[in-house]
C-alpha cells in the first residue's frame, strides 16, 4: 500500500523536515560541553555566557584551564543588546545557544522579536516551531523570511492562527511551505482550505485531505474527486471523514490503495461502505476492513468470517469488535491454526466459541 503523502517535491520534506545549517560557534569547546552548555540555557529567557557558566559549576569545574580562559575571554565580546521594556538587555551572541535559546517556549515577546532577527537561519527557524510564537508581528516578520525551511516551519507551527499570515504563506512560491500550512491543524480558515484544495501541487493538496480540520463537506467533496490518487487515499485515511456520501463514494474508487485506506479508517460508519469493501475484489481492501474497530455490524462480520483469503479471516479473529455469535462459530471451526489461535487470544471470545476452538485443537 502507498503511503498518504507521497507524490510531490513536499512529501519527502513533510516526512523529513530539512534543518537549515548553522553558522558554526564562535567559542571552540567540546561538543559535550556545548550540549550541557545548550541544556542549561534553554531554562533561562535572557542570559550571558558567563550565567551560564555560574549555573553550571559542575561543567565549568571539569573543564581544563585552556578552555575555561576560552570562556572568560569571549563574555564581553560574544553578547548582542535588544530593547526590552525600556531598558538594554544582553543575550549571548553564539548560534549553538540562541538556537536553543529560540525553542524555549518562555522566552519574552522581546526576545522573540530579537531572534527573529538573526543572521543564523538554523536560530529563526528554531523559533519559527515555537508553540509559544503568538505575535503576530514576529509571525510576520518569519513569514517573509528569505528561507524556505524557516517558512516552512512557521507554516506547520499550530501558533500559527492569523489568517492573514495563512494568507501569505498560502499563497506562497515555495510548495513546502503550502504543505506544511495545508497540515496546520489550526488551519481552519475556509479561504485558505479552498485556496490550498486548488493547488497546482498534489503533494500540498494531499497534504489538506489529511488535515483533520478538513471538516466542509464541499472541501472533502473536491478532493474525493481528485484526479491524484494519493489525494484521495490521503482523504480516505482523514479521521474527520465522516459523512456517509464521501464515504460511500471513496469506496468505490477505482484505486485500490484508496479503497484499502477508507476500509482502515476508523472513522468508517456507513454500513453500505463497508458491504462493498466487504466484497472487495482486493484481499488487502478486504483485511483493513476485517481488523477495523468500527466494524460492528453482524453481517459484515459473518460475510467476512468465510472470507476465502486467511488474512481476512484472521484479521476479524483478532479484531475487539468481533461481537458476532456467528461470526465467532465460523472462526471457531476454521482450518486454519492461524486464525483459531487469533480468535482464542481476543477477549471478546464467548464461551461457547471457546469450547468450540479448544475442541478443534
Amino acid at each position: 500500500m502507498g503511503n498518504c503523502i507521497s507524490s510531490s517535491s513536499v512529501s519527502a520534506p513533510v516526512a523529513n523536515h530539512t534543518i537549515p545549517s548553522r553558522a558554526s560557534a564562535p567559542v571552540e569547546l567540546p561538543p559535550e560541553i556545548w550540549r550541557e552548555i545548550a541544556a542549561v540555557a534553554s531554562s533561562h529567557s535572557v542570559l550571558t555566557l558567563r550565567q551560564i557558566s555560574r549555573d553550571m559549576r559542575s561543567i565549568v569545574d571539569s573543564l581544563d584551564q585552556a578552555n575555561l580562559n576560552r570562556i572568560n575571554q569571549c563574555t564581553d565580546s560574544t553578547v548582542d543588546l535588544y530593547q526590552s521594556d525600556g531598558g538594554v538587555r544582553s543575550v549571548t551572541r553564539d548560534p549553538e545557544i540562541q538556537s536553543v535559546m529560540a525553542r524555549n517556549e518562555n522566552i519574552s515577546p522581546a526576545l522573540q522579536a530579537f531572534f527573529a532577527q538573526s543572521n543564523d537561519a538554523h536560530v529563526r527557524w528554531r523559533l519559527a516551531r515555537n508553540l509559544s510564537l503568538t505575535s503576530e508581528a514576529v509571525q510576520q516578520t518569519l513569514a517573509q523570511d528569505q528561507d524556505a525551511d524557516v517558512r516552512a516551519a512557521l507554516a506547520g507551527n499550530p501558533s500559527l492562527t492569523s489568517d492573514t499570515r495563512q494568507e501569505v504563506l498560502a499563497q506562497d512560491q515555495n510548495g513546502e511551505v503550502r504543505g506544511f500550512l495545508a497540515l496546520n491543524p489550526s488551519l481552519t480558515s475556509d479561504a485558505q482550505q479552498e485556496r490550498l484544495a486548488q493547488d497546482q501541487d498534489a503533494g500540498v493538496r494531499s497534504c489538506l485531505a489529511f488535515n483533520r480540520s478538513l471538516t466542509s463537506e464541499a472541501r472533502q467533496e473536491a478532493l474525493a474527486q481528485d484526479q491524484d490518487a494519493s489525494v484521495r487515499r490521503c482523504l480516505a485515511r482523514n479521521r474527520s471523514l465522516t459523512s456517509d456520501a464521501r464515504q460511500e463514494s471513496l469506496a468505490q474508487d477505482q484505486d485500490a490503495d484508496v479503497r484499502a485506506a477508507l476500509a482502515d479508517n476508523p472513522s468508517l460508519t456507513s454500513d453500505a461502505a463497508q458491504q462493498a469493501l466487504a466484497q472487495d475484489q482486493d484481499a488487502e481492501v478486504r483485511k483493513f476492513l476485517a481488523g477495523n474497530p468500527s466494524l460492528t455490524s453482524d453481517a459484515r462480520q459473518q460475510t467476512l468470517a468465510q472470507d476465502q483469503d486467511a488474512e481476512v479471516r484472521e484479521a476479524l479473529a483478532d479484531n475487539f469488535s468481533l461481537t458476532s455469535d456467528a461470526a465467532q462459530q465460523i472462526l471457531a471451526q476454521d482450518q486454519d491454526e492461524w486464525v483459531r489461535g487469533a480468535l482464542a487470544r481476543n477477549p471478546r471470545l464467548t464461551s461457547d466459541a471457546r469450547q468450540e476452538v479448544l475442541a478443534q485443537d
